[in-house]
């Protein structure tokens, strides 16, 4: 473990990497952070600014924390602004006189050097000299070996990280060189991991701890999905441990505190950091003619993989937009950073949709979670055209596949049947495809848009192409919230809503739909809807391939009048 703990510090970049490990160690021993690095502000030498109780002499001190990426040499001891001694200066002459807060003036200032780096001999007595000449100040380096020293001690403490949670561990970092790795063995360490935590309401601090463990190991198992150059591999893992963390939550909403969520959005964002990667990575390559087509052998994995990228691209934008309304009331450039970055995402799978045809030929049932992922994210942003635009293509690309083809989604995801129908076309034209919650969403969809064209094509579709396939709608229950964040929800619980007609007056289907909207929205009372993380459910049905909730789109439903005047409300 220790090895494992080196190899990822050493590569740790000083920007929102280091200095965030460095701020968990701190908070570890009690320190109370007074300001962290902010991005923009001159700090005069200063990346964290804390005060807290030393352990070695049982005294309350200033703990001011200079955190340097790489060796100490002499290189970057003198001869440049980014260079430590300067920065040591700048500390003593600028910060020191200027910058600590007035109930801090009366207390032994401590600087530290925190660098995953070595010490080069060379330097040790212009090191020495220097820590002479300020002797007012008492310092200490943080080089790489304590550093990993004090995360065993204190992020991890090997006495309660079991010699198979260190196996386990191992197994994963040894996979990673594989792209279909299920991360079982992830699985089995996060539930490890929190059957350390107190649910009765005490060990809060421990509690914490285990979060911030969590936390750290997922940082870990990112750094090498990079080293292995395969991002997707970490956005999987990332889905992983954030819905075992909310799983925590709803689990024990009695005693969750403002402390607890703090650690919950600290792990949003590091899987935001780790989509922002993706997305540097992925989108660039969704403006290619087939560009997702590059590792694909056939139609079939070609279409799985569009969607699964979609999907991704989708839910990043859907997350950003949720962290952009978080930050709103707090700080309104970075709500707005946010709400740019949400955008470039449905541009990106608009992108996507133009340059890889093949998503308009689904062939799975559940690929509607990614549809609707991307029509959630193209609403939001009001590009109603957009979303006419796709319902209308997927609707002339079902009918000629069906009618021409005998090819349809597959009602249950069962990769060798569809590779079994896509290359036997005798057994595609006696095959029964039974259900449909694919089309029977679009519809709802259209809804949405309130087309009544677009409605009428889609009731010929069914009434033809697909006249004996029942349309089906699933819909969550109160039990739902208990299985959703660790497996498909389906059909352990919720209920189908099946033989769903399609009504000829566009006007009475909205009647129906709306008026079952308002009377059927058990999810108003699951955990992260009440608390305003609306985007879980749908990172669960990405993941765990549970359908995405009706209430998400039909909450856009308009025309609330019509039911007033049929005298439903």
């Amino acid at each position: 473990m220790k090895l494992v703990l080196t190899d990822y510090i050493a590569s740790l970049k000083e920007d929102k990497e280091l200095d965030q490990l460095i701020q968990d160690i701190l908070r570890e021993y009690n320190y109370e952070i007074v300001f962290s690095p902010k991005k923009g502000e001159r700090q005069y030498g200063v990346d964290i600014y804390s005060v807290g109780k030393d352990e070695e002499d049982n005294t309350k001190k200033v703990v001011l924390v200079t955190v340097k990426m790489g060796n100490l040499d002499r290189n970057n001891w003198q001869g440049s602004n980014q260079a430590l001694r300067p920065s040591l200066e700048e500390i003593i002459d600028v910060f020191v006189r200027n910058n600590i807060l007035p109930e801090h003036r009366d207390l032994p200032i401590k600087i530290i050097v925190a660098l995953n780096g070595n010490i080069d001999p060379a330097i040790q007595q212009n090191w020495v000299a220097f820590v002479e000449n300020n002797s007012r100040f008492e310092f200490e380096i943080w080089h790489l070996e304590k550093i990993v020293n004090l995360v065993l001690d204190k992020l991890i403490n090997e006495n309660i990280f079991s010699a198979e949670d260190k196996v386990l561990m191992r197994k994963i970092i040894v996979f990673l060189f594989n792209p279909d790795y299920d991360f079982k063995d992830l699985h089995i360490l996060l539930e490890n991991v929190f059957s350390n935590i107190n649910t009765d309401g005490s060990g809060k601090r421990n509690n914490i701890k285990q979060l911030r463990k969590v936390n750290l190991l997922f940082s870990i198992i990112v750094s090498y999905c990079e080293k292995e150059n395969d991002l997707r591999l970490a956005m999987i893992a990332s889905e992983i441990v954030y819905l075992r963390i909310w799983k925590f939550v709803h689990e024990n909403e009695s005693i969750i505190t403002k402390e607890y969520f703090e650690v919950v959005l600290k792990g949003l964002n590091k899987r935001l950091e780790n989509s922002f990667k993706y997305l540097k990575a992925i989108l660039p390559v969704c403006k290619v003619k087939d560009g997702l087509s590059r590792k694909s052998m056939d139609s079939v994995n070609y279409c799985l993989i569009a969607y699964e990228v979609m999907g991704f691209i989708a839910l990043a934008g859907l997350e950003l937009l949720h962290m952009s309304g978080i930050y709103k009331t707090m700080d309104v450039e970075i709500a707005r950073a946010f709400e740019v970055n949400a955008l470039e995402c449905a541009y990106g799978v608009i992108e996507l949709l133009n340059n890889n045809r093949i998503v308009f030929y689904p062939r799975i049932d559940d690929q509607i979670i990614e549809l609707n992922l991307v029509f959630l994210l193209l609403y939001e942003f009001d590009k109603k055209e957009d979303i006419s635009a796709i319902l209308a293509e997927l609707c002339e690309n079902l009918d000629i596949a069906k009618s021409a083809c005998d090819i349809a989604p597959l009602y249950k995801r069962n990769l060798d049947k569809i590779f079994e129908l896509d290359s036997n076309s005798k057994i595609r034209k006696d095959y029964n495809y039974n259900s449909s919650s694919l089309i029977a969403t679009l519809v709802e969809w259209v809804v949405v848009i309130d087309d009544e064209n677009l409605y009428n094509r889609y009731r010929e579709l069914v009434e033809s192409a697909f006249k004996d396939i029942e349309l089906t709608l699933w819909f969550p229950n109160n039990e739902t919230e208990t299985v959703l964040y660790s497996k498909c929800a389906l059909p352990e619980t919720g209920y189908c809503l099946s033989n769903i007609k399609l009504s000829e007056s566009f006007s009475d289907f909205k009647v129906l739909t709306l008026s079952d909207f308002i009377y059927n929205s058990e999810e108003i009372d699951f955990s992260f809807m009440k608390n305003e993380f609306w985007t879980i459910g749908l990172l669960a049905s990405r993941h765990y391939r549970t359908y995405v909730f009706p209430s998400y789109w039909r909450q856009y439903f308009k025309n609330f009048s019509v039911l007033a005047l049929k005298g439903v409300l």
